[in-house]
């Protein structure tokens, strides 16, 4: 391992200033056109000796404390800034693969002394540059391992040496940790890159990523995904008629208590992220009424502080007074097309207004409710959804929405053994019977990681993963519909599957999915997959 300070010297590091200016000003910076002459982090200007060595009379000690210095100063810069692009060397990431399998069985259990061991064992493996390189750490944020994470965040850690993880250093794949963090729905794992200086207003960049992906992105395209959404929306074309039983069931699903962790973890992102009332406005300008949804629910709180709502009313107002002054010269009978046009873009925001308004008025009730009830059946969460939007003049008229109305079947993906047997266990009895504490930690973290897993992927076709969505390969799992697996034969020829599902194949993108994808409605060209995702899907279910 590269080693940062191996021996007593007389010069003792001090905080060294480096960018003064403000973070939300360097992430514009980093995207702004044109910045040919940005500061290079990986690359800074060498600082000047310090006082105590500049008064080192041997030129041999003189070297060999600056260059010491150097390091420090080196590695401090890069745990602390941007970095983009990736700068791990190919052979470095090479290596890295070789002991993937030993990294991953340490990370589920997140035991620090396996990790560490690892570390100094194949430190050319997971370090360069004095830092910890962003595959491995990623690896660290995807297995939700926190312990090694904040390990290696801190970097107090004597066997480090100095070494740390930085926050903010772009993979190769295009995408930051808090992206990876995001699309883990793992809430603990968000509030720990935050508090360590992560950066929500980091966009994916790349030809390997949809570019422009914000984490708080990743949270709502991939919950938009979350099958029973799929399996009750996509059906369901009655808000383009005006007809707001769409929005009712849509609200009732978001209060489900399968839906929590997608919305926690939304809502933290979203009270970080700058500039997330225009990202609300751009997902309502476009008619994009589930995420919209989600992200006002989710950050119901938050708009308010920011007078949110108000602000997108106002919006919204002027956008159909626009097309009111639009349609009056509009004649009957001609321009049909426009006239079509016209009607559609009025019900997009009606549908909108719809929607501010009941979350507007009785948001602050539903949310209150979505926090205190975790295992309530779904019977009783519609009966209660009902009664709050009833109780806040904004509940529908005539039937209500029903258990019968909904389809909410998980995916098969099968319940995990630590899941599975923990009923009745808890620490004290484990130790009980003669386990170390160490060992009761690591079976902790295990349970605490499959039950994360379990929440998401029965949930998510993580297959479709909005994140992954450009990998030139992918993983499908042995539960994924065989609509949905594009069988490739030896000779090449894609078909679909019939009876047969797939463990663990390794096929090519789903190329419906990824050439019918429309571009997310921001300014910085990001992708949307939800309305790509329905049209796929009915196109596979009629063939």
């Amino acid at each position: 391992m590269s080693t940062l300070s191996t021996s007593q010297t007389t010069f003792q590091p001090q905080p060294v200033p480096l960018q003064t200016v403000h973070r939300t000003e360097e992430v514009e910076a980093l995207y702004s056109k044109g910045a040919t002459d940005m500061y290079d982090p990986w690359h800074p200007p060498n600082p000047p000796p310090h006082p105590s060595i500049e008064a080192l009379t041997c030129t041999h000690q003189f070297n060999i404390q600056y260059s010491r210095q150097i390091i420090q100063f080196l590695a401090e810069v890069r745990a602390t800034n941007i970095i983009v692009p990736d700068r791990t060397p190919k052979a470095t990431c090479a290596k890295f693969l070789e002991i993937y399998g030993l990294l991953v069985t340490a990370l589920e259990k997140d035991s620090v002394p396996c990790f560490l061991d690892l570390l100094q064992k194949y430190s050319g493996h997971m370090q360069s540059g004095y830092v910890i390189t962003p595959q491995a750490f990623n690896l660290i944020v995807t297995q939700n391992a926190l312990r090694c994470a904040e390990l290696v965040l801190e970097g107090k850690e004597p066997k480090l040496r100095g070494l740390r993880a930085n926050p903010n250093y772009i993979l190769c794949f295009g995408y930051f940790p808090l992206h990876q963090a995001a699309e883990t729905f793992s809430t603990d794992m968000v509030e720990l890159l935050l508090r360590y200086g992560a950066l929500a207003n980091l966009r994916t960049t790349g030809d390997r990523v949809i570019e422009g992906l914000l984490p708080l992105h990743v949270a709502i395209e991939n919950t938009c995904q979350h099958k029973y959404l799929e399996d009750n929306l996509i059906a369901d074309q009655s808000y383009k008629e005006g007809n707001a039983k769409y929005i009712y069931k849509l609200m009732h699903l978001l209060c489900l208590p399968e839906m929590k962790i997608f919305l926690d973890t939304t809502r933290l992102l979203a009270s970080h992220t700058d500039k997330v009332v225009d990202e609300l406005w751009e997902y309502i300008k476009h008619g994009k009424l589930v995420p919209a949804a989600i992200l006002l629910l989710a950050a119901q709180r938050h708009f308010r502080d920011l007078d949110g709502f108000a602000r997108i009313k106002e919006l919204i107002y002027n956008s159909l007074f626009a097309l009111q002054m639009e349609g009056c010269g509009l004649q009957s009978g001609k321009n049909t097309n426009t006239k079509k046009q016209w009607k559609e873009k009025k019900l997009r925001f009606d549908n909108a207004l719809v929607l501010l308004n009941i979350i507007l008025k009785a948001g602050e009730g539903l949310d209150a409710y979505i926090q205190s009830q975790s295992e309530a059946s779904h019977q009783e969460v519609l009966g209660k959804v009902s009664a709050v939007l009833q109780t806040y003049d904004v509940g529908p008229s005539g039937k209500g929405i029903c258990i019968d109305d909904l389809d909410c079947r998980p995916y098969d993906c099968g319940v995990p053994d630590s899941i599975s047997h923990k009923h009745g266990d808890t620490d004290l009895s484990k130790a009980d019977i003669g386990l170390s504490n160490l060992e009761v930690e690591e079976n902790n973290a295990v349970h605490r990681g499959e039950k994360l897993q379990y929440a998401r992927d029965q949930f998510l076709p993580i297959w479709r993963s909005v994140l992954k969505a450009r990998f030139i390969s992918r993983t499908f799992p042995s539960y994924v519909p065989t609509k949905e697996i594009p069988y490739i034969l030896p000779d090449g020829i894609h078909r679909k599957t019939k009876d047969q599902r797939a463990s663990q194949l390794r096929v090519g993108l789903l190329g419906l999915l990824e050439r019918s994808s429309p571009k997310l409605a921001s300014t910085y060209q990001s992708r949307r997959l939800f309305n790509a995702a329905s049209t796929a899907l009915k196109m596979l279910k009629r063939a």
